[in-house]
């Protein structure tokens, strides 16, 4: 029994971490009922829209502090995070955009994992889809987000990937490393990746994954050998040489939307294999549960048919482990119910 986790510690914490988050949607509840009550006897089909705002803004309520209660010897790698792929793409038509809330929301949702593009912009770093600008940047707005967040919630851990999604490498490179060098920032980064990263060792900071490569003095780690379209092994290595390896399922390319029973298959596929790696282990896992087919397999096609089977199929299995799982559209009710279900999965009754 050396060797099992510090589970048992959390029959404990999940009972309060259950009750706390009940508590926190009884109120939401009843304070959004009161407010349709009125908007009903005050704007007559304003009702309504009110009663689907409530339904919308009670989920994930009790969510924005989850891994508190997760124990401080937990490895990183143990954990169920849910995130999001392309996190800040939230225009760009049906044929680029992944999310329907901005990554602020997404925070508050309970989502720990952010897949963020890049390309120079006006000087600095823009958010990007492909071609399409989302009218956000880096520097001023996806970083300070989330290190306003950790102030807020210093119990939490982020998980940052970098990649750049156009323009010019060097240009790409020289603006990154200013916004990763600055003094001010550095209490927020995990400098050194190991795979044996405890929640301890992250909590209030951000851990980056760079998917191209920086800098020499980079905090968090480098992904080396991801290939494209494919399930593979993945290295993790940080600035002075220390590896880890990871089970990447990153599957997006189909024909079109008639392929998402592949999808799930892949997605499967990838959490059988994290979630039966044993605890000593220190492998980590990447689930890719995006897709797209273009031009009719959008990826909220996908999306509405791939979240809520995988979801079905992580409760009915009682998958647990199940890695870090970047997600489309974590809004609509599969993604919802994923992102649930991930979270809670840490828990034991």
């Amino acid at each position: 029994m050396e060797n099992e986790p510090p589970i048992f510690a959390h029959v404990k914490t999940h009972k309060r971490y259950t009750m706390e988050k009940r508590f926190l949607q009884i109120c939401c509840t009843l304070a959004l009922a009161v407010f349709v009550s009125v908007s009903q006897a005050c704007a007559g089909n304003s009702g309504s829209r009110a009663a689907d705002m409530s339904v919308q803004a009670g989920d994930g309520a009790g969510n924005v502090a989850w891994m508190k209660s997760l124990h401080d010897t937990l490895p990183v790698c143990k954990i169920s995070i849910p995130g999001t792929h392309d996190s800040g793409t939230v225009k760009g038509g049906p044929m680029l955009k992944t999310q329907s809330t901005a990554i602020p929301a997404q925070l508050q949702q309970g989502i720990r994992a952010f897949d963020i593009r890049l390309e120079k912009k006006n000087g600095k770093l823009g958010i990007f889809h492909s071609h399409a600008f989302q009218d956000i940047y880096w520097e001023d707005d996806v970083l300070p987000a989330f290190i306003s967040f950790l102030q807020a919630h210093p119990t939490e851990t982020l998980i940052v990937s970098l990649k750049k999604e156009g323009g010019e490498s060097q240009d790409y490179a020289s603006l990154l490393s200013v916004s990763l060098s600055a003094p001010a920032h550095q209490r927020y980064f995990v400098q050194d990746f190991r795979p044996e990263l405890t929640l301890g060792d992250c909590r209030g900071k951000m851990l980056f994954l760079h998917r191209d490569y920086v800098m020499d003095n980079y905090p968090g780690a480098v992904c080396v050998g991801w290939e494209d379209d494919s399930t593979c092994l993945l290295t993790l290595r940080n600035k002075d040489g220390k590896e880890g390896c990871v089970l990447l399922e990153d599957e997006y390319q189909y024909e079109s939307g008639k392929d998402a029973g592949k999808k799930i298959d892949a997605c499967i596929r990838n959490f059988d294999r994290v979630s039966a790696e044993p605890f000593p282990s220190r492998r980590w896992g990447i689930t890719f549960v995006s897709a797209t087919g273009l031009p009719l397999g959008t990826p909220k096609v996908f999306a509405k048919k791939v979240n809520e089977p995988v979801a079905g199929y992580l409760k009915k299995s009682g998958s647990r482990n199940c890695g870090i799982v970047f997600i489309d559209f974590v809004n609509l009710r599969g993604g919802r119910r994923l992102v649930e279900y991930l979270i809670d999965s840490n828990f034991v009754e």
